[in-house]
């Protein structure tokens, strides 16, 4: 899912935004805001993939803002919106998405967020081809900083906005949440069970038939068991060949 967030000061805009993505596939609203003042405070809350941003909110500037949100870390695609075409240029100076007249039309809209999607995927891939290299991850245990061998890792469990990654030595914690860490193990040992855990294959010891399509795992080195979910079951057994 494309999570994605909306920026209008008028509310009938951000309406008529929403009615729009909701008839496309694989987009997620997860916030929206009238203030500019907000904006980055939502973005740094729900991490999105796309903003739709418009140029002129009131007393803030979109164009500043928009700047703002390309110096994050890994900041997420914008898709600039106005009722003036005389920005297309400015915006695209700051490597936008896309950009989009109003009124909307969905079709417009439906190619503006395909755009996004294929860059996000793009991004995704690198990413992962980058991680999959990487033998160590920075994380922190007791205010100091250590690199982790990703093979010391046993299970990776969701923690606020954030992570804890569970070893053999102990627990450390890392600000990546748990899509961006799926992410950047996709293809690899690491394996999503449910909605707040990612385990380590080469911990798993057991495999425990359970209750609903379920089951629960004895890890190598982990006194509790975790459950696998119904909704990550299948793609388990797919990975187990069972």
């Amino acid at each position: 899912m494309i999570r994605t967030v909306i920026v209008d000061d008028e509310a009938y805009i951000r309406d008529e935004l929403k009615y729009f993505l909701d008839q496309l596939e694989d987009v997620e609203i997860v916030g929206e805001t009238g203030d500019g003042d907000e904006v980055l405070e939502i973005i740094e809350r729900e991490k999105p993939d796309l903003v739709f941003l418009d140029i002129e909110l009131g007393h803030a500037n979109g164009l500043t803002i928009a700047r703002r949100i390309m110096q994050m870390w890994e900041p997420p695609k914008i898709i600039l919106s106005t009722a003036y075409d005389k920005y297309a240029v400015m915006g695209f100076e700051l490597s936008v998405s896309d950009y989009i007249l109003k009124p909307f039309s969905l079709e417009r809209i439906r190619n503006a967020v395909s755009k996004a999607m294929g860059s996000i995927k793009n991004e995704s891939v690198r990413k992962a081809d980058e991680n999959s290299r990487m033998d160590k991850i920075a994380a922190s245990r007791n205010g100091r900083i250590y690199l982790v061998d990703t093979s010391d890792i046993i299970h990776i469990q969701a923690k606020g906005n954030g992570a804890a990654i569970v070893t053999r030595e102990g627990t450390y914690e890392i600000s990546s949440n748990l899509k961006e860490i799926e992410e950047s193990f996709h293809g690899g040992k690491f394996i999503r069970i449910h909605k707040s855990s990612i385990v380590n294959v080469d911990f798993v010891e057991e495999i425990i038939p359970w209750f609903n399509y379920t089951c629960k795992l004895r890890l190598r080195g982990l006194d509790e068991e975790l459950t696998v979910s119904r909704n990550y079951f299948k793609s388990f057994k797919e990975n187990f060949k069972i």
